[in-house]
């Protein structure tokens, strides 16, 4: 009895909530605020391209190899992971 009262409560409750109000649209930005905030992107940007060279640096230069020096790397990784030898 009490459950069902509480259930028949609820819907009530959420009518009753107050619906929330339009917010006007952020004014536009200075000029300078512009600027700054593209600055901030730029610098943004350029730090992570610097990590992704320091994580991705061993496998850039990995790619400097030739065609026979990636295959030779590449059989002893299959060898290392139990893998076939290509061709099979």
């Amino acid at each position: 009895m009490h459950r069902c009262a509480l259930l028949a409560v609820l819907p009530l409750a959420g009518c009753a909530a107050e619906l929330p109000t339009r917010q006007d649209p952020p004014a536009a930005a200075s000029p300078a605020e512009r600027q700054r905030q593209l600055e901030g992107f730029w610098d943004r940007q350029r730090e992570k391209e610097a990590a992704d060279r320091f994580w991705n640096g061993p496998r850039e230069a990995r790619r400097n190899l030739t065609r026979d020096q990636i295959e030779r790397w590449e059989y002893q990784r299959w060898r290392r992971q139990g893998w076939r030898s290509y061709p099979y």
